[in-house]
């Protein structure tokens, strides 16, 4: 057994390397086997299941979040629960207690649509008609098929009002032949329509969303569900139009609740410890306390923010061979650099270069776990080419000119300057103290500590590549103070929206 290797210790599933396409995953019964239902998820399960009460008025939604945070996995899930589907795994299924909100097990008729750059009208109906199609395929075709092939197939568009009518006869349809309890349409890739919409302004496509979501909000006893999916705020593809019309396109998107997809922390831990699936009873004892005594350690320095202490520690053992430190430093590179947990399972259970997987070559009691070091390896190798094109090129082109000029014999100088170098990055609360780097390379061997401590005191006083700029700034690899300005412009347009009306910002 002492021979074991670490991937010996892992059981992972391909499930989470795919990214979901709605229209093809939905008719695959085992595509959610390994669907990991976080309390986020759950949350936002019971929002939009609040609008299954009799005569309740949220029922048109819109999730925002970045590429690959789960957003397509979740509308799948909604989906076929919605649809009344049971083949669910059991931990899931019990889940799904539809009661508590006070209705019965739903049979809703899912309408999936996956947008690109033309017209909504388009896809809605390509949809309806696979729908129809679908639920009609023995018998006598209702007349409602004919007339979206006529719509389809008519060289002029169909207007605002005739798709609108087509959907609440379908809906009703459906609901009159016990079909369906009423139709759940799901919008995919909504970004892709809305930069149609902006390169097309005189078309007032726009307005074709205004409709549906005050159509569902007001469905009543003849339920239909919108649930629209895009990556950005409208105010984002808006924002080359003029001021009257980014003002219509807030009031199109004030009609729909959102949800902001964005999973906590430590249920993002969750997700990685499930893809993993780590058979920790064989991790060496030695191991997982230390790893538990880094993550408890690194919760005290506010590396995880408000999340609950708890739940971290429970997973703290369960993400090896990851060390604790690298946890929060994963979730913000791939979020900033790539696409969120798609890049991230990539990173887990691919086998790029510097990944989680080729690390697990190693055996288990001789391997210390996957730091920073490595991950700035990984980053390097597969994120630098995106790195060196971005307005923060000039922080990487420093960061790996530091560290690929530093000749030394020492790999422990090479391990602490590419910690800070990862961290510096960032450029954000995630400070490389002198106890936060301590702890991402040393963990809690005494004798290692000194060691760092050591060698960030040769680094700083008789090298001289590496700064201390105060306790608020941390260790750097340059001496002077810098500021992301790309990442200071997002953060102000987060936190600002554009003003309806310039007048009254302006004190005379």
């Amino acid at each position: 057994m002492s021979n074991r290797r670490i991937a010996n210790l892992l059981n992972v599933g391909p499930r989470f390397l795919r990214s979901v396409q709605l229209e093809r995953d939905f008719r695959d019964s085992t595509v959610l086997n390994s669907y990991v239902y976080t309390d986020f998820a759950k949350s936002c399960f019971g929002r939009i299941a609040e609008g299954l009460r009799p005569e309740s008025g949220q029922r048109a939604w819109r999730m925002t979040g970045d590429y690959g945070s789960g957003k397509s996995s979740f509308a799948l899930l909604l989906a076929h629960s919605f649809a009344g589907h049971d083949d669910f795994p059991a931990r899931i299924r019990c889940a799904f207690n539809l009661r508590q909100f006070g209705v019965d097990r739903p049979r809703f008729i899912p309408v999936l649509s996956t947008c690109s750059r033309r017209p909504l009208s388009v896809s809605i109906l390509e949809s309806l008609h696979r729908t129809l199609c679908r639920l009609y395929a023995r018998g006598n075709r209702p007349k409602l098929t004919s007339e979206v092939e006529s719509l389809l197939g008519s060289t002029n568009e169909p207007t605002e009002e005739q798709i609108i009518a087509l959907i609440e006869r379908v809906n009703a349809r459906i609901i009159s032949d016990a079909k369906g309890s009423g139709l759940l349409l799901i919008v995919d890739e909504l970004g892709k329509f809305l930069e149609f919409a902006a390169l097309h302004p005189q078309r007032q496509d726009i307005f074709l969303l205004q409709r549906l979501a005050e159509v569902a909000s007001r469905s009543g006893n003849k339920p239909l569900f919108v649930v629209c999916i895009l990556h950005q705020g409208f105010s984002a593809y808006a924002d080359q139009l003029n001021q009257s019309a980014q003002r219509e396109w807030e009031k199109v998107a004030g009609r729909f609740d959102e949800i902001v997809f964005n999973q906590p922390v430590e249920q993002v831990g969750h997700l990685i410890a499930s893809a993993l699936d780590v058979q920790v009873d064989y991790i060496p004892r030695q191991q997982a306390t230390s790893l538990r005594r880094a993550m408890e350690q690194m919760i005290g320095l506010n590396w995880f923010g408000a999340s609950q202490r708890q739940p971290l520690m429970n997973v703290a053992s369960r993400l090896y061979p990851l060390h604790p430190t690298v946890l929060p430093v994963l979730i913000r590179v791939f979020r900033r650099f790539g696409q969120n947990e798609r890049s991230l399972f990539s990173f887990l259970l691919s086998n790029e270069p510097f990944g989680l997987q080729s690390f697990c070559d190693q055996c288990v009691h001789d391997a210390s776990p996957y730091r920073l070091h490595n991950l700035f390896d990984y980053v390097r190798t597969n994120f630098g080419h995106r790195l060196a094109v971005r307005s923060y090129r000039s922080h990487w082109s420093l960061i790996e000119s530091v560290i690929e000029s530093y000749a030394t014999d020492e790999p422990l100088h090479i391990q602490v300057l590419k910690t800070i170098g990862i961290l510096n990055l960032l450029n954000d609360d995630l400070l490389a103290t002198e106890e936060s780097v301590v702890c991402a390379i040393a963990g809690d061997d005494h004798v290692c500590q000194r060691q760092v401590k050591a060698a960030m005191d040769k680094l700083r006083r008789v090298k001289r590549v590496l700064y201390d700029r105060g306790r608020g700034r941390g260790l750097c690899l340059w001496p002077h103070t810098s500021v992301d300005l790309e990442k200071a412009h997002e953060d102000a347009r987060h936190a600002v929206q554009t003003p309806e009306r310039v007048a009254a910002l302006i004190e005379v």
